[in-house]
């Protein structure tokens, strides 16, 4: 089944979940997947961007081989009222996932629900490969945010201007571009070394703080070898997003940025995030020609490649610090710190 013929039966089918049902937290099983659909196409009609969700076998197969881990509310009824997961999204380490997908039918939001679904998926973490996981909790309003405290994750760093605020409109939250609070939780971790860019290195102690991770940090060299270097890009039109890793770094990378960047202004982009793998010897030299080109800091990322990554990017918009919603005293503290970086390096709009 394809996403159209998916859509077109959720379309036909009417039938209505009554209110007040008891309900049980439950891990999934391949029979909830039409219930998830529905809750789906209850929640966000026919504009949620990720095919899987709409479609029970595609959910079920994704299940069965690890790549999500679904938890969710099911009523005595057998409908499904409440989902969250963890899944493999952007990171290379396969062991570090992703937490989201979480939605709860309206009827139902005044109830535990949620809740307990995420009390459950919290039991995973630590098994089965699962390492670790991030969430982006958005900064439009901080109810994710503290549900991401709840989970017992911290702020690692920020996203501003992310997402478009057409990706709210079912929810109608969002006047603007909308921004994201990044939060990491590890719960397996290893001795690693960290090689910190001078240009961030009073400010990477402050974004490890409490993560109890158990790193060795040395100062990384700037010294670049000759040759273009390589980036790996990844676009999301709908967001007007590009997501970068230099995979090879290389003294003309700058010609390569500045030929990225073009393409991506011509087409309307908003934001240009780059991943640097701080496992590697030469990222301090990395970092330091993504500042010369006009990066600024976004981050840590814990464990994104095995080792630790820092996220820099560049906004073509106006990132909106003053507008973003935060919930914490850290939060607050890193969106500063990202502020005044950006400062120093903020391109003309």
């Amino acid at each position: 089944m394809d996403r159209s013929e998916a859509l077109r039966l959720l379309a036909l089918d009417r039938r209505s979940v009554p209110e007040g049902q008891e309900y049980t937290a439950a891990y999934f099983e391949p029979a909830d997947g039409p219930g998830v659909a529905r809750l789906f196409y209850a929640v966000y009609g026919d504009g949620y961007p990720i095919d899987t969700y709409y479609i029970p076998e595609r959910l079920a197969e994704e299940n069965r081989r690890g790549a999500i881990r679904s938890v969710v509310a099911r009523t005595s009824g057998g409908d499904v009222i409440s989902h969250v997961a963890f899944y493999r999204s952007s990171p290379p380490n396969p062991n570090l996932y992703e937490y989201g997908v979480g939605l709860t039918l309206p009827s139902y939001r005044s109830t535990m629900a949620f809740y307990r679904v995420t009390q459950l998926l919290m039991k995973l973490l630590g098994q089965d490969g699962i390492d670790g996981f991030y969430g982006e909790a958005v900064c439009n309003h901080i109810i994710t945010q503290k549900l991401s405290k709840q989970a017992r994750a911290l702020e690692t760093a920020v996203e501003p201007a992310l997402m478009p605020a057409r990706a709210y409109e079912t929810e109608q939250s969002a006047a603007g571009r909308v921004g994201c609070m990044v939060y990491f939780r590890v719960a397996r971790d290893c001795r690693r070394k960290l090689y910190a860019p001078v240009l961030y290195r009073n400010e990477l102690p402050i974004l490890m703080d409490g993560l109890n991770l158990d790193r060795e940090l040395v100062v990384s060299d700037a010294a670049i070898p000759p040759g273009d270097g390589e980036i790996e890009v990844k676009r999301f039109d709908f967001a007007g997003l590009a997501r970068c890793t230099v995979t090879t770094p290389g003294a003309r990378l700058a010609g390569r940025l500045a030929g990225l960047e073009e393409e991506l202004r011509r087409d309307d982009y908003a934001l240009i995030q780059f991943f640097v793998d701080l496992g590697k010897p030469w990222s301090g030299g990395v970092v330091e020609q993504l500042g010369k080109a006009g990066y600024s800091l976004g981050g840590l990322l814990p464990t994104w490649f095995g080792d630790d990554g820092l996220l820099m990017q560049k906004h073509f918009v106006d990132p909106d610090f003053a507008g973003m919603k935060i919930f914490s005293e850290r939060g607050r503290g890193i969106v500063e710190m990202v502020r005044k970086d950006w400062d120093k390096t903020k391109v003309e709009l």
